[in-house]
């Protein structure tokens, strides 16, 4: 796809519906060869990205999840074209917010076919973030407003403080990161409540905020004692769904909630440019003093 300004989009989709096609005339056992050489072999350079350690094409359900999407190739079209509508205008904004002009640097985006693993993320390709978008998770044309936000807001923050190379499973700079991009979301988007930027304007997540703020004081602690954790198992006990034996009974994705908090702390006296800019040593400094005593989020 040609780029326009910040934005250069590659939209995948087409190729994976002429995938289905191709696999409506073979058997279902030839369906994963299909996939592997009709669909990820037309596009080596993400395929490599997103599949590093062969889990997600060597998928032991791959035909099934194939099979499940056969008849949805109207929906995949309209999804597709629905969130290339939101993608000028979001980048732009998220570009104004953190202050990054550089049309030679723009903001890529992969609109593909995935495997119901997730929506949208930020992901390295070609030595640096891109944001991916995933159709078949998403929803209905013109909701996934703020994942857009939110995850092209990753890409930037890459792209002035090269958080691709920060550790994978940093306590600190997933608090910063995500509370940055969360934040971002806030102020290009603003009115909305609180558990809307903090999942995407899903509905249903009042009493997981409640339970956050009536048990904030444990969960600051904890967090703090982590805070120079690297590991998986106290990265996902702030920040995933999965369960943590580190994490006992804490709401899951709590780490988002007080990555907002402290980030709000940090932007009464800093610009998000300015925390958009900082490195990570100066992020986890920031991030200790904005710590402490930090109040309950209303």
């Amino acid at each position: 796809m040609p780029t326009t300004g910040l934005l250069r989009v590659r939209d995948l989709v087409p190729d994976f519906l002429a995938c289905l096609d191709e696999c409506a005339e073979a058997p279902l056992p030839r369906w994963s060869d299909h996939w592997r050489c009709r669909y990820l072999g037309r596009h080596p350079d993400v395929f490599r990205a997103l599949d590093r350690d062969g889990s997600w094409s060597r998928s032991p359900d791959l035909a099934d999840v194939l099979l499940r999407l056969r008849d949805r190739a109207a929906d995949l079209t309209t999804r597709a074209q629905a969130v290339r509508a939101l993608l000028p205008s979001g980048v732009a904004a998220v570009c104004d917010a953190l202050d990054w002009s550089d049309a030679g640097d723009p903001v890529d985006c992969v609109v593909l076919v995935g495997l119901h693993r997730a929506n949208g993320w930020a992901d390295e390709l070609d030595g640096r973030f891109a944001l991916f978008l995933a159709v078949e998770q998403l929803g209905p044309p013109g909701d996934d407003g703020l994942l857009v936000l939110h995850e092209a807001a990753h890409v930037v923050h890459d792209r002035r403080a090269g958080i691709r190379d920060w550790p994978e499973h940093g306590v600190a700079n997933g608090l910063l990161t995500e509370g940055l991009a969360t934040q971002v979301s806030a102020e290009v988007d603003p009115g909305r409540p609180d558990e809307d930027y903090l999942w995407f304007g899903h509905p249903g997540h009042g009493s997981w905020l409640e339970e956050c703020r009536r048990r904030w004081p444990e969960i600051l602690r904890r967090v703090v004692a982590d805070l120079d954790a690297t590991d998986l198992e106290h990265y996902a006990a702030y920040f995933l769904m999965r369960d943590s034996p580190v994490a006992g009974d804490l709401p899951k994705r709590c780490g988002y909630l007080v990555g907002l908090a402290a980030v709000r702390r940090l932007r009464e006296r800093h610009p998000l440019s300015e925390i958009a800019s900082w490195s990570l040593p100066r992020g986890r400094a920031e991030l200790r003093g904005a710590l402490s005593g930090l109040p309950v989020p209303r």
